[in-house]
């Protein structure tokens, strides 16, 4: 393989990345909505309309990357893909049965479909990267990701405003069918290690950097909060209208300064992009929670859109690069965990600790939260650097 990055079928896969996520926020952002304009249930029995997902995701994780190290590699990614269009499809149902249960259940086995989709593409997106370009190439599929962050709740909540509730479900099937006819195309090189080893929790979960994964736990708490409490913050001070602008401005910023990033972590190594990234990242949190204005809004926005745009495919692409390739599908799919499980559990506690103090002082605790996270991987990182000197010099 050459060092183009840009070739027809990397860009495919952010194509599908990006398909895959807009279903994502589309229907995290949009469906709690439309739950409560169709069926007659309480406010907490909406909350398990996006909880049901997120768990299910949460169990799949290890799973798929048991099955991701055990089998081909096109195959794993062709029956996520087909079970997620599948589960996509039933949702067109949720109407004309007018069951929240049903919702629920599909929600279930969507969220756990989903698990197994997103552990596979992301593996396979590293086999199309070349190696010295590992860094830039996952920086930017994380960024299809951050753009469909934008797109989906704008479009999710146009359809429902609009009472398009029919077709909001079919979009949902077309983006889950369109993706997996682009998947069929996908040339991919397996990784796997024929065995018949039965699957066993602990043997499927990539341990060995702990360190590592702690601060992705950190990382997707912190990243939990401006996905979940930005309306609810922009309400709070006056500028609700303007809550869709944060989050435009969050992907201007991630947009800008990805070419660079990419380039700078492949060429001068992880530290010289994450470290600065969580310096601004805890920044943007502080402007959020000490200028409760509309200028302090959209220049927190702006300053989380560079500071957190490495974050996520720096801490990934470290993880694979501490993997045997025959362990690379376990790496992803436990770094997601992590990642899923800092999202979620971060939902729950970050909700209850704005309850108390109000979402200023949340956001300030969040930038705690990330300085943690960076100074976790700055002790990852002298570690790491100190065993490699010790090998060098035996």
């Amino acid at each position: 393989m050459t060092n183009r990055l840009f070739h027809r079928h990397y860009v495919m896969t952010l194509l599908i990345n990006l398909l895959l996520f807009i279903t994502f926020y589309l229907l995290n952002a949009s469906l709690p909505l439309l739950a409560a304009k169709r069926f007659d249930v309480s406010q907490a029995a909406l909350g398990w309309v996006v909880t049901s997902f997120i768990l299910a995701t949460v169990c799949s994780r290890p799973l798929i990357g048991h099955w991701l190290d055990r089998f081909d590699l096109k195959r794993v990614l062709l029956i996520s893909a087909g079970l997620f269009t599948f589960m996509s499809l039933l949702y067109v149902f949720v109407l004309p049965l007018e069951s929240f249960v049903y919702l629920i259940v599909v929600r279930v086995l969507h969220g756990f479909s989903f698990g197994m989709l997103s552990s596979s593409i992301s593996l396979a997106v590293t086999t199309l990267i070349p190696k010295p370009r590992q860094g830039e190439g996952m920086g930017y599929f994380v960024l299809s990701m951050n753009l469909a962050s934008v797109l989906g709740p704008v479009i999710g909540l146009s359809l429902i405003q609009q009472e398009a509730f029919f077709f909001y479900f079919v979009l949902v099937a077309l983006l889950a069918f369109l993706s997996f006819v682009l998947m069929v195309r996908l040339p991919l090189e397996s990784q796997h290690v024929p065995n018949r080893i039965a699957f066993r929790l602990h043997q499927s979960l990539f341990l060995s950097r702990p360190l590592l994964l702690l601060a992705t736990v950190l990382a997707g708490v912190a990243i939990s909060s401006t996905s979940a409490f930005i309306s609810l913050y922009a309400d709070s001070i006056g500028h609700v209208p303007y809550a869709s602008y944060f989050y435009a401005v969050v992907a201007l910023g991630m947009v800008a300064i990805r070419p660079l990033a990419g380039k700078w972590f492949d060429q001068k190594g992880p530290g010289f992009v994450l470290f600065p990234s969580y310096f601004l990242y805890v920044i943007g949190f502080v402007l959020l929670g000490t200028f409760p204005s509309l200028i302090g809004l959209l220049l927190a926005a702006l300053i989380i859109g560079i500071g957190s745009a490495s974050i996520f495919p720096g801490l990934q692409t470290v993880m694979l690069t501490y993997a045997a390739p025959h362990q690379k599908g376990k790496a992803i799919s436990t770094f997601f965990l992590a990642y899923d499980s800092g999202f979620g559990l971060g939902a729950l506690m970050l909700s209850s600790l704005a309850a108390e103090v109000g979402y200023s002082k949340m956001f300030l605790f969040c930038s705690l939260i990330v300085f943690t996270s960076g100074l976790i991987y700055w002790i990852f990182n002298r570690r790491n650097q100190s065993s490699h000197e010790k090998n060098l010099a035996s």
